[in-house]
Order: structure tokens, then sequence, then C-alpha cells
């Protein structure tokens, strides 16, 4: 079990023993909260034994979306909790009140704990991160090389690309010119081997880089699955340039993973279109 699982976990047990005991006990929280309706205890306790049971699911699945909102909605939990203890606008009784502020507060390092695990994820060694992306195609092994090969014309199916100019060169060591609005920058072929495999590693350095990352290298597979099945496998790796963007990179991935099915999506069509 990894630490982002691990976060999980804490805060399903907690969602759901805090739920059971709600409902089981409604009457007597009620009593301490000094308030006559006791209802809204036992609804807000099946509220939680259901979160709990959505959180168990993404220890399993761990999908990234699902996760963030998980997040959210503790970050909501606390927000509401704090607005409540602020307004008072149920008379609640200084201990309920100590108990609103409790929960929360644990709600709260739970919550920051689950998002820092969550930006832990895709690590590789020295501080670089890997994204791997598959799809497969209704094509044969040569023509989906032929069209994901096709490098002087990756804007054209690259939503996060406008053009591409060849500079120098041709398969291993190519350099090319990519461009997005504005921005443009140079990428260097490290690896061709034909209808395998090929990589381009981005030039970070120039001083116009217009992105936050010191390292990012693509690799872009094809593997035969059959005679009219093809594999196209995409791996990235990339480094920040500084430890503190790690933090938002769940939020950076989830662009990352548009972008790139986008960019599967469109191979596919030009294949399984012909």
């Amino acid at each position: 079990m990894n630490k982002l699982q691990k976060a999980l976990g804490i805060n399903a047990i907690f969602s759901g023993t805090s739920g059971l005991g709600l409902i089981l006990f409604h009457n007597t929280i009620a009593n301490i909260f000094e308030v006559v309706n006791s209802s809204i205890f036992w609804i807000i306790g099946a509220g939680l034994i259901l979160f709990a049971t959505t959180i168990v699911y993404e220890i399993r699945k761990q999908r990234l979306l699902a996760i963030l909102w998980i997040i959210i909605q503790d970050f909501i939990w606390v927000v509401g909790s704090a607005i409540l203890l602020f307004i008072q606008p149920f008379n609640i009784s200084s201990t309920g009140n100590n108990m609103i502020m409790t929960v929360a507060l644990v709600v709260f390092f739970m919550a920051i704990n689950q998002y820092y695990a969550l930006a832990q994820t895709d690590n590789l060694e020295k501080g670089r991160k890997q994204l791997k992306f598959k799809r497969t195609i209704n094509a044969s092994k040569s023509a989906v090389w032929k069209v994901i090969s096709d490098v002087a014309n990756y804007h054209q199916v690259a939503p996060n690309i406008d053009g591409v100019t060849i500079i120098s060169g041709k398969d291993e060591g190519m350099v090319r010119s990519c461009s997005h609005g504005k921005d443009s920058w140079t990428e260097t072929c490290s690896v061709w081997e034909e209808e395998k495999t090929y990589s381009f590693i981005v030039n970070t350095n120039t001083p116009d880089y217009p992105y936050p990352l010191s390292f990012l290298q693509g690799t872009w597979n094809v593997i035969e699955k059959d005679k009219n099945h093809t594999e196209i496998e995409m791996i990235f790796e990339l480094k920040y340039k500084k430890k503190i963007i790690t933090l938002f990179h769940p939020i950076l991935k989830t662009k990352f993973n548009q972008i790139s099915d986008g960019l599967l999506d469109n191979w596919k069509k030009i294949l399984e279109n012909k």
C-alpha cells in the first residue's frame, strides 16, 4: 500500500467510524450539543458512511480527479465548520462547538496529508516524475508507425502545439522547433528505431522556455498486439524547476492527461477512419 492509499485509508476509517457513531448515538450527541432535533446527526452520519465508501473505492482505483474531489470535499467540511463556529446559528453548546472544531482540525490535516501524498505520485529517482499513456489502435504496426512518426506534422494532432519546424537533421539527432501561441522551444531527437520507438528531449535551459520544467523527455513506442492491432505507448519523464511546484503536480497532471488523451484520440481517428 502506497502513501496515497494509506492517507485515503485513514480518511475512510475516520469518516466511516464517525458516521456510524453519529447514527448509533444521535440522541446522546444531540443532548451534548443541546439541540432538540437529533435527526440531523444520523443524516450526517449516513452521508459520512457514503463518503467513506467512495474513498474505499478510490483506494483501489486511484483516479486522479476523483481523489482531488475527495480532498476538495474535506476542505469544504473544514470551511463549513468554520462558518458554523463563526456565525453560531443554532445555539450549540460550548462542548458541541469544541467537538466541531476538533473534527474540523482532524479533517484539515487529513486533507493536507492526502494532497501531499497525491503530489508524490509518479515519482522516479532524482526528483523526476514519469507519466504513461497507452492506446490500442485497430491498425497494423507499420501503419501506426507511419502516422505517429510524422514528427514534422505533430502540431496537426497535438492539442498543445500550434506549429512545428524541422531545424536540422533526420531521425536520431533531429532538432525541431515547436510553438504554442507566443511561446516556442526546441527539441532534440535522442532515440530513433524505425517502426519501434523514438524520443525527444526538450531544451528547457533556454531563458525563454515557457514552462516550469528543468527536464522533459517524451518517448513514443509502437507495440504490435497482432497484425491488425497495435498499441501506442507514450512515456513522459519530467522534473520541475522548483520543489514547491511539485505540490501542484496533481493539478498540472490533469492538464497533461487531457493533452495526451487528445493526442491519442486524434491518432486513433486518423488510423481507424482510413
